[in-house]
C-alpha cells in the first residue's frame, strides 16, 4: 500500500532458522490419487474456492486425508482445509472411523465452542486441529510438529503463513542468556522438537522457497475504517422483518447443511486403504529445492522419473535440443551443470 518508503527491518524464515530462532523443516509431498486439480480455474491469483471445495469434498479425497494424517502425524497436528464443509466432513471421519482425538475450528462456529476446542488442543486433549482460515495467521501454539497441508493453494503468502504454525521452538528452549545462532540451534536439535514436519497433499510446494513476506502484517486503510466504525456505532437498532426472515433462512440453511454433513459420515463407513506414497524434499537453509528432485516432464521411456536418475546422455540431449520449450532445456542444463560440478 506504499505507506513507508523503505523496508527497516526483515527476517525471512531461511534467516530465523539459520539464527537459531525458528525450527527446520522437514517436507514430504503425498499424493491422491483421486484429486485432481487440473480442471480448477484461477480466481485472484489462487484456485477458485467454489471449485477447489468441491474436488477436495470427494469421499475418496477425504478418505486419504484421512490416512494421510494418521500415518503421518507425529506430535500436535494441525490440518489445513479449503471448506466449513470438507473440515468439519474430514474432522468427524478422523475421529469416529480412524481412531484419531479430531476437533474443527473455522470463522463462523460459536466463539465459546471454539475457544474450547482451541484450549483442548492447546492442553493436548486433542492431537489434531482441523481448520478452515482460522489458524493460518496468529495462531501460537509451540508443542505444533506436524502441518497437513490439504488445502492446495497458488499463494506463495498463504502457504508461508500455513507453515509458520509450527516454526516456534518449544517455550524456554532458545530464551537464555547469552545465546549465539550456534548455542540455540545446537538448543533446538537437542529439545523434543528439533524439526517440524510439512506434510504437503499437493504439488504446490514443489515451486515454493521460503520467501520473505513483508506485506503480510500491514492491515489494510479499509479494514481500519470497518473496525473504526463498529466501535464508534451506537445502540443497535431494533431488527427490521426482513433481518428476521434472513436470519431465520440462515438458520434453516445450517440445519441442512449438519444433516449432510452427518448423512455423509454414514455413508463413508470404513477406512481408505493402501499405501501411503510421499517424496521427501529437501530444504535447506536457502530455501532452495535440488532440480536432481523435479520430475521429468517429457514422455516416453523416462516418462515421471526424477532428474538425478536419468542417464547423463538423455539430459544432454535434452538440453540441447531446439524443439523443447525453453524452461524445459533450461531445467535440464541445470541437471548437467549440477553433475558436472559434483565431479
Amino acid at each position: 500500500m506504499k505507506f513507508y518508503q523503505r523496508i527497516g527491518m526483515q527476517m525471512p524464515i531461511e534467516s530465523g532458522i539459520e539464527q537459531g530462532w525458528c525450527v527446520p523443516p522437514v517436507c514430504e509431498i503425498a499424493r491422491i490419487p483421486a484429486l485432481d486439480l487440473t480442471g480448477i480455474t484461477m480466481s485472484g491469483g489462487d484456485f477458485n474456492e467454489t471449485q477447489l471445495s468441491e474436488a477436495i469434498a470427494q469421499d475418496a479425497v477425504l478418505n486419504r486425508i484421512c490416512l494421510v494424517t494418521r500415518e503421518k502425524q507425529h506430535g500436535q497436528t494441525v490440518v489445513f482445509l479449503p471448506s466449513v464443509a470438507t473440515a468439519q466432513a474430514a474432522a468427524t471421519v478422523m475421529a469416529t472411523q480412524y481412531g484419531m482425538k479430531a476437533g474443527v475450528v473455522y470463522g463462523k462456529q460459536d466463539e465459546d465452542e471454539r475457544r474450547g476446542i482451541i484450549a483442548d488442543f492447546r492442553a493436548g486433549k486433542l492431537t489434531v486441529l482441523v481448520n478452515c482460515q482460522v489458524v493460518a495467521m496468529g495462531f501460537d501454539v509451540p508443542t505444533v510438529t506436524t502441518l497437513i497441508l490439504a488445502r492446495p493453494t497458488r499463494s506463495r503468502s498463504f502457504w508461508l503463513q500455513c507453515i509458520g504454525r509450527a516454526t516456534r521452538p518449544l517455550r524456554g528452549i532458545v530464551d537464555f542468556l547469552g545465546s549465539t545462532p550456534e548455542s540455540r540451534r545446537a538448543a533446538i536439535a537437542a529439545s523434543q522438537k528439533p524439526c517440524f514436519r510439512i506434510i504437503d497433499m499437493t504439488d504446490c510446494s514443489l515451486d515454493h522457497r521460503l520467501i520473505t513476506a513483508v506485506d503480510m502484517f500491514c492491515v489494510a486503510p479499509k479494514e481500519v475504517l470497518t473496525r473504526a466504525k463498529a466501535l464508534a456505532a451506537a445502540v443497535p437498532e431494533p431488527a427490521t422483518p426482513d433481518e428476521l426472515l434472513a436470519e431465520a433462512l440462515a438458520q434453516i440453511k445450517a440445519e441442512e447443511a449438519a444433516k449432510a454433513i452427518e448423512a455423509r459420515r454414514l455413508r463413508m463407513s470404513g477406512q481408505a486403504t493402501g499405501t501411503v506414497i510421499t517424496t521427501a524434499v529437501d530444504l535447506r537453509a536457502t530455501g532452495k529445492r535440488c532440480v536432481g528432485t523435479y520430475h521429468n516432464p517429457l514422455r516416453g521411456k523416462y516418462t515421471g522419473c526424477i532428474l538425478s536418475e536419468l542417464p547423463l546422455h538423455y539430459v544432454q540431449w535434452a538440453a540441447q535440443n531446439g524443439k523443447l520449450t525453453p524452461w524445459i532445456r533450461t531445467m535440464f542444463r541445470r541437471e548437467e551443470v549440477r553433475r558436472n560440478a559434483r565431479r
